[in-house]
């Protein structure tokens, strides 16, 4: 027996058991500890917390090994009652060639440097393609960077899927970090005419969410649940939207085959838009996120509903005119970059 059918072997006969929890992090190293050290209180199942840095220039993976070692602590959420874990903490660390070849290291904190801005998608699928690489990966959790897990949110995604198996993604019931008694969302539907989203319940006292929607059309990103089965078949996120409509993308193209549902016992507590930048950039993130998401939604349109280009375009058209009418001069000129196909300087070079 060679090597190869060696390694396939191995692979067959493993049983699937761990849950791989992607975070991306670009910029923002004290969100992102904070994220791990909720990760690594997660209780009831067996998992590895995997972060891939998108050519961070403020040091992050350094400060996040800092914390690894115990040299470096990370905020305490006031609502999540649970002890720090203990340091130091084994890690490994690759550049993204390294991760993808699948290295043999069963370290229990994995850091991975992307080796570039690469957007959500092209991140997070770093991690995911190292994940499908180790043979005991049964799901990847993506969670965003700024969010903080219950102690039992993964058991209960886990749960959830082990009782619904077309369940292909999973999404948590995610609250606001400064408000954790109020909703953020809880699954979220799309408008095919114009192509826009909405997320259910946001806004909404987490005292009425009490049962799972009748229907949702996508998982929001900050917390994302995905079995492997879905990752063998379907396959990962597309990367050419750079931020924003990935998970919409994504649901889409796995319906056919696999149901989506969100998990009212699995809570995650989410600031919002950290991956996109760090917080001292607030204000040109803010263009960022306008010109990726109406670009998204545009890339989105085309690709799954064509037929709906007229009535996309005229709600953007509208939506123009709005911003001019308040004098938001800035996101004008964003709207109409986006609609006549160029790029606003200020959004810069990096993206697609």
């Amino acid at each position: 027996m060679n090597r190869v059918e060696a390694v396939e072997m191995a692979t067959s006969a493993a049983s699937p058991s761990k849950t791989y929890v992607v975070i991306l992090n670009w910029n923002g190293w004290r969100d992102t500890i904070e994220c791990l050290e909720s990760v690594f209180r997660l209780q009831g199942e067996p998992y590895v917390a995997v972060v891939c840095d998108n050519a961070s220039s403020d040091g992050s993976m350094e400060h996040v090994e800092r914390w690894a070692r115990g040299e470096v602590a990370a905020a305490q959420a006031p609502f999540i009652d649970a002890k720090p874990t203990s340091k130091p903490l084994r890690y490994a660390r690759y550049t993204r060639a390294e991760a993808e070849a699948g290295p043999a290291d069963d370290a229990p904190l994995v850091l991975i440097d992307t080796g570039a801005n690469l957007g959500f998608a092209g991140g997070c699928n770093v991690g995911m393609r190292y994940a499908m690489t180790r043979p005991d990966c049964g799901h990847v959790w993506l969670l965003n960077s700024d969010s903080v897990a219950d102690p039992q949110a993964l058991s209960a995604l886990v749960a959830l899927c082990g009782s619904r198996p077309r369940v292909g993604i999973c999404g948590s019931q995610v609250r606001y970090y400064d408000a954790p008694e109020v909703v953020q969302t809880f699954g979220g539907v799309l408008d095919q005419r114009f192509c826009t989203t909405h997320s259910l319940h946001c806004g909404s006292p987490a005292s009425n969410v009490q049962a799972e929607p009748d229907h949702i059309d996508y998982v929001p990103g900050a917390s994302m649940f995905v079995t492997r089965a879905l990752l063998d078949s379907i396959g990962l996120m597309a990367e050419d939207y750079f931020l924003y409509f990935e998970e919409i993308d994504w649901a889409e193209r796995c319906k056919s085959k696999f149901d989506l549902a969100v998990c009212v016992t699995s809570l995650v507590y989410h600031r919002g838009a950290a991956s996109i930048g760090s917080p001292s950039e607030r204000g040109e993130r803010g263009a960022r996120s306008e010109y990726f998401l109406l670009r998204g939604r545009l890339l989105f349109a085309r690709k799954f509903y064509p037929q709906r280009l007229l009535t996309v375009y005229a709600g953007m058209m509208a939506s123009l005119l709005n911003r001019v009418r308040r004098r938001q001069w800035t996101r004008a000129r964003i709207a109409l970059c986006v609609l006549v196909g160029r790029r606003p300087a200020i959004v810069g070079r990096t993206g697609a």
